[in-house]
């Protein structure tokens, strides 16, 4: 497979969830403008022939076998269609795929009231087929999500010259100081106190057995945007598959999308802004246009949700100071000391503010909570995660493994540094072994020793009703829509009753 064809696949991937949207979501006129601007833009990729790639890039029979057999791996970890050990979240999830199947698209609540402002970009393909199909079918979700995950490890594969061990490795990354806290928990018992909402970053590994809806196009973009910098291809083509994330992810989309900003307004800043007009209509341009109405409907919430500084929470300041040198301040170290030491071995070593960029968002973000359980922090660091990882682990990519660890031995506080920073596979290999423990082929042959349930589709008639079951009426209001937006007036379809 070229990479023109997985790129291809990929924008592909992102775009029939969007389609979707402007076809159900939206207003015939404005649904028949906006399904053009995409076909538009999806052409744009089809006909781009700045990724006619080379031997190097190109997946064969044997990375394409390496690939599927992980991303159904990863799927059937993930908990996906209810083959393995599920997390709190599927409630949410399951009830997602029943309320799109069960209702006419647009989804409102309650029937006569606004749409509610809700990312719906994983479920509504298999959601449509169910419709067709007449019930629920496990295997199309299955199936739909190992896609999902095929392409996006794909790029971290690429991106990291092919090499799996250090592709999954990047996907693990930033969760260190949950094994050092695991580790040291016997004798400290409690580093700090624990408060309302977490300081913490979440790896992508972690993440997808929680939002795997988000994990997917976090994977996709971080492995893209890394691949275009170490080919030195234009970055103006990130801005794409991340103008179609926000109806998949919001969080991940907009850091994702800031990363972007930045680094492209850089490059056109050192260019004297002597810039192929052309190419930053196609890919600048057109995407943001594509996203827009998709941006006006996100933000046409009832209740905002819960935001603001740390410090305007009743919590303990000394505790979340703590807590925040335990989880942020051992990455950014760690981070920061490996990409100075193992970067040196690069002949041709890709660009480092990209990087360092990302450096100073993980250190500023923390400090603005966004959601009950600070979303915006564990779901927004995940592109910064997963480009982190590559970054790190790719000079070990470009030498033999001989060669690598002749490297490491000849220092031992790199050798502690490297061997510090892969410890965080260790808990992405207890959730493999805990799936591994807990599914429906051992509760089958073990009942007595296995105790698992999947978690029901139709126990909830609605993502509100789990939200306020479940979480808390602020998080099921928070995601009504309002009534008066931009959005339910002039962009909404019309209710049926009102036909």
């Amino acid at each position: 497979m070229k990479v023109k064809l997985l790129r291809s696949l990929t924008i592909g991937y992102l775009l029939v969830p969007n389609l979707l949207y402007y076809f159900f979501w939206t207003k015939t006129a404005i649904a028949a403008v906006w399904i053009l601007l995409l076909l538009a833009a999806f052409a744009t990729v089809l006909t781009s022939g700045n990724f006619n790639s080379d031997v190097r890039s190109t997946l064969g029979i044997k990375d394409l076998g390496v690939l599927i057999t992980f991303a159904l791996l990863i799927t059937f970890v993930s908990g996906a269609a209810g083959l393995s050990y599920q997390t709190f979240d599927y409630w949410c999830h399951n009830t997602k795929f029943y309320e799109l199947f069960k209702y006419d698209w647009p989804i409102r609540i309650p029937q006569d009231g606004p749409v509610i402002s809700y990312y719906y970009g994983y479920y509504v393909v298999p959601a449509l087929i169910f419709k067709w199909l007449g019930g629920i079918n496990e295997a199309v979700i299955f199936i739909w999500t190992a896609i999902g995950f095929f392409l996006g490890l794909a790029w971290v594969y690429l991106a990291l010259n092919k090499n799996i061990v250090f592709a999954l490795l990047a996907t693990a990354v930033g969760d260190t100081p949950h094994v050092i806290k695991t580790v040291f928990y016997k004798f400290t018992h409690m580093w700090y106190e624990m408060g309302d909402f977490g300081l913490e970053s979440w790896s992508n590994f972690e993440n997808l057995l929680w939002v795997p809806n988000q994990v997917i196009p976090t994977l996709m973009i971080g492995g893209m945007f890394v691949y275009l910098l170490k080919n030195k291809l234009d970055i103006e083509y990130i801005v794409l598959p991340i103008a179609l994330t926000f109806w998949w992810a919001v969080f991940p989309a907009f850091t994702s999308g800031l990363l972007a900003a930045i680094v492209i307004i850089r490059k056109w800043l050192l260019a004297g802004f002597r810039l192929d007009w052309r190419l930053v209509f196609k890919h600048v341009i057109l995407p943001f246009l594509c996203c827009l109405p998709m941006l006006l409907f996100l933000t046409s919430h009832e209740e905002p949700p819960i935001s603001g500084f740390i410090w305007q929470f009743p919590d303990s300041m000394p505790s979340r100071v703590i807590e925040y040198i335990v989880n942020i301040g051992i990455n950014l170290v760690l981070f920061f000391f490996c990409y100075r030491y193992f970067s040196t071995r690069q002949t041709s070593p890709m660009d480092a503010f990209p990087f360092y960029l990302i450096l100073f968002f993980f250190m500023v973000f923390p400090i603005y909570r966004v959601g009950k359980v600070n979303d915006f922090l564990f779901r927004g660091l995940m592109p910064y995660l997963i480009i982190i990882g590559i970054y790190v682990f790719y000079p070990f990519t470009v030498a033999s493994w001989q060669d690598s660890w002749r490297m490491l031995r000849r220092s031992f506080l790199q050798l502690a540094f490297f061997a510090v920073m892969a410890s965080c596979s260790f808990i992405a290999i207890g959730r493999v072994v805990r799936a591994l423990r807990v599914n429906v082929v051992t509760k089958q042959y073990f009942p007595d020793r296995v105790v698992f349930d999947p978690i029901p589709y139709d126990a909830y008639p609605n993502i509100y009703e789990v939200l306020r079951d479940k979480w808390s009426q602020r998080e099921a209001d928070q995601y009504l829509g309002k009534k008066d937006s931009f959005y339910e007036l002039k962009m909404a379809p019309s209710r049926s009753s009102d036909n």
